[in-house]
């Protein structure tokens, strides 16, 4: 029965097509009511989504082909959106399978098939999670009897389109069904090693061909090689001999060579060391003596109270002076009024006129004493001061001595000037001025001042004196350390000479050695590391000139091409090969003949035996169908053109049809040509004269066809099969008869059936709807047969 084989358990859609939604399909159920146990019908209206479920079904067993599943490019079976949901970026569809029986080659109970698309193209495959590859999946089903062009699945107009098929389509339908794929399969495989191996069977003669002649040349040339190998092998030794010794003679130089280097190095180090501090503690010392900064600091104050001393002393004299100014600026005055009291006679205009001259010169030393800033300023106004006081002296002695009189009598002739009486001027010393006395006490304040910056400035003089001192003690163990660098410094120079000397010296043996090792790889073919490194000693001049003999009977041997013996060895080796495995060819070529008679007879074989099966089903499915008549299958013979793989089959069983050179013998006229088995149908409904399947009507030829299908699954039932309206050209009777058939035949395969046929719904135990919303997308409600109560109500 059927719960003894592998079924389907469920199917998850989600994204394909108008499935936008995840969407479970459960087609497991329980017989109640007599009710099939593995039918299951899929009902809704038109456009609602139904066919898109077998499409998705097909899709996820490995269908390749956009046509088949009624679109253009891959992308189409994503779901495109709608005014009232987005489009989606991927598309799922998962089977599941009940493997309890393994009916699949894998170790589960459950067993997952999954396949997603992407929107950019990408898609990958799982089982129970696991990626696998497409080939995975069609092996997997195929075991089982599922693939995607068996008649496992059933879309519309596929079950019509066998009657219009062409007699040898016809056949591959019922080779199908025989199970014979594996065997065309492994026969096809033949044929193509067939066809690669006479191929390389071909070049391998033709290489043979190639190689031959030149073998027979590098044969003479490998017997003249053989003459001077003694003579080679000889030169060898020697040379191996003297430039073992030039390797291990020179190596000994420059190990020597080293040692000394070595050791000078090391004492140049440690000199280098005692250099390297001193020049730290050179360096040290150096950065204390830049950062005294007690030294900048004393010193730094020594120039601002030095700077404050001169402004005060400048400030001392020019007060001092102003002093002076005052008092001589009040002698002045004491003079002009002296001058203007006296009694004598005098000359009044004569004065009048040297007091205002004197008068201004006052009043420009006034303004210079009141902007005088420096020591040349004071100067310019005592210089003023002393014109001035010379004016009055002289003025003042003119009045005592007369000269006034006269100097006036002189210039005024006419009128004779009235004698004075001469009196001596009385000098009157006055108190000093308040500006005199506010000078007098500035200057005061400025010399107490003076005096304190002046000790201040012993004070910090003595201070540098004692840094400088310490500077100066510092400065010279400074200079001592310099003394000390300079003489390792010194003494490090000459080990540097000395060990540059060095280096030039093994400079020029790198020089020999490269040389050396060039010579040896020339010679000898090898490094110079890979001679012996016992050292002998040996007479080099002898052996140099037994070795120069020796190369002279090379060259009178002739130049022969060291690798001569090894490329005859080579070609000797691929002659043998190549004979070799041209009779390996040979035998495969046999094997692979045999092979290809053995498929064929298992293909004919198998196909005859199916072919009277299904022709017997065929007839009986047809009366049952149409309550009678005649229907059966014929095979026919068809000529058609051979293809290439199925001429070289057809050589294996010719026997001289190669001439002495190889090659084919041109075929005769029709050679070319073959007989094919076809497949010819003819149906008679009960009470009709039908001389040909043009002449049934369009519900004579769906039963046909529904006929021809279900003989096909009663002779070699998938676990399942998918019918998508291939009864939808049937009437009330026939769908009667249809249903009965289904019913039969769910005993051994497991049905889901899409359709619109009231009685295909009664044989179901599990009912689904499809419908589709307002929003584009399709959506299933599900009622099992047994919950179906009087009325048609649901029982829940």
């Amino acid at each position: 029965m059927f719960h003894d084989v592998m079924f389907l358990k469920k199917l998850e859609i989600n994204g394909f097509k108008s499935f936008a939604a995840k969407t479970v399909l459960d087609f497991s159920t329980s017989p109640k009511d007599g009710g099939a146990q593995g039918i299951t019908a899929i009902v809704g209206p038109n456009g609602s989504g139904k066919s898109n479920i077998a499409d998705a079904m097909r899709w996820v067993i490995g269908e390749q082909s956009m046509k088949n599943l009624r679109s253009k490019k891959s992308e189409d079976i994503i779901f495109a959106g709608s005014g009232k949901k987005a489009k989606l970026g991927s598309a799922q569809v998962t089977l599941y399978f009940d493997n309890s029986e393994k009916r699949l080659p894998l170790d589960f109970s459950e067993v997952a098939i999954c396949r997603k698309i992407f929107r950019s193209g990408e898609s990958e495959y799982l089982v129970n999670g696991s990626r696998v590859r497409l080939q995975d999946i069609v092996d997997i089903l195929a075991k089982a009897g599922v693939g995607k062009e068996s008649y496992a699945i059933i879309n519309q107009g596929m079950a019509d389109s066998i009657l219009s098929a062409t007699p040898l389509e016809r056949r591959f339908v019922i080779e199908e069904a025989a199970g014979v794929k594996q065997y065309q399969i492994k026969k096809e495989r033949s044929l193509r090693k067939l066809e690669t191996t006479k191929a390389n069977l071909v070049r391998a003669s033709e290489l043979i061909e190639e190689i031959r002649p030149h073998l027979r040349v590098l044969k003479r040339q490998a017997e003249k090689a053989a003459q001077s190998e003694i003579v080679a092998k000889d030169l060898k030794e020697k040379q191996t001999k003297l430039y073992t010794y030039l390797w291990n003679k020179f190596n000994e130089d420059k190990l020597k060579l080293n040692e000394e280097k070595d050791t000078l190095g090391a004492k140049m180090n440690n000199i280098q060391r005692e250099a390297d501090k001193l020049m730290d503690e050179v360096n040290r010392r150096s950065k204390e003596e830049k950062t005294n900064e007690t030294l900048q600091e004393l010193e730094k104050s020594q120039r601002e109270k030095r700077t404050r001393l001169n402004d005060l002393e400048r400030e001392l004299i020019i007060s001092e002076g102003r002093i002076e100014l005052e008092k001589e600026k009040q002698k002045s005055i004491q003079i002009i009024e002296e001058i203007k009291i006296q009694s004598q006679p005098v000359d009044l205009s004569y004065v009048k006129g040297n007091l205002e001259e004197i008068r201004r010169d006052q009043e420009i030393l006034v303004q210079k004493l009141n902007v005088a800033k420096d020591l040349k300023d004071i100067e310019a106004v005592r210089e003023l001061a002393r014109r001035i006081q010379q004016k009055l002296t002289e003025l003042r002695g003119d009045i005592e001595n007369g000269h006034a009189y006269r100097q006036a009598g002189k210039k005024e002739t006419s009128m004779p000037a009235k004698k004075v009486e001469a009196k001596p001027i009385e000098v009157v010393v006055q108190a000093d001025s308040q500006a005199i006395i506010d000078l007098r006490a500035k200057s005061f304040q400025v010399r107490a001042e003076i005096r304190t910056l002046e000790e201040d400035l012993q004070k910090i003089a003595k201070e540098i004196q004692a840094e400088i001192a310490l500077d100066r003690e510092k400065r010279q163990q400074f200079f001592q350390v310099e003394r000390e660098l300079r003489l390792k410094q010194d003494e490090t120079n000459s080990f540097k000479d000395k060990y540059n000397d060095f280096k030039i010296s093994l400079a020029k043996i790198e020089v020999r050695e490269e040389d050396l090792r060039a010579r040896i790889l020339e010679e000898l073919k090898m490094e110079a590391e890979l001679l012996d490194k016992k050292l002998e000693t040996v007479d080099q001049f002898s052996l140099e000139r037994e070795i120069a003999k020796l190369k002279f009977q090379m060259e009178q041997i002739g130049g022969i091409d060291p690798l001569v013996l090894t490329e005859y060895n080579e070609t000797e080796k691929r002659f043998q090969f190549l004979t070799t495995e041209s009779a390996d060819l040979e035998n495969a070529l046999v094997s692979l003949r045999e092979v290809i008679k053995e498929m064929e007879k298992k293909v004919n074989e198998k196909f005859h035996e199916t072919f009277d099966e299904i022709n017997k089903e065929f007839s009986k499915y047809f009366r049952i169908i149409f309550g009678g008549g005649d229907a059966h299958l014929t095979k026919v013979k068809i000529k058609t053109r051979r293809t290439k793989d199925e001429i070289l089959e057809s050589e294996a069983t010719e026997q001289g049809n190669e001439t002495e050179e190889g090659e084919l013998n041109p075929p005769a006229d029709g050679e070319d040509d073959k007989d094919e088995i076809g497949i010819d149908i003819s149906a008679c409904p009960a009470g009709k004269k039908i001389a040909s399947l043009a002449m049934l009507s369009g519900g004579e030829r769906s039963l046909t066809s529904l006929a021809l299908l279900f003989a096909i699954i009663a002779h070699n039932p998938p676990p399942f099969s998918i019918l998508d309206e291939v009864e939808a050209a049937l009437d009330e009777a026939n769908s009667k008869r249809f249903g009965r058939i289904i019913q039969d035949l769910s005993d051994s395969t497991q049905f889901v059936i899409i359709t619109h046929n009231r009685e295909t719904m009664r044989q179901a135990s599990l009912l689904y709807g499809v419908t589709m919303g307002e929003d584009g997308m399709s959506k299933l409600l599900s009622v099992k047969i047994d919950q179906v109560g009087k009325g048609g109500k649901i029982i829940r």
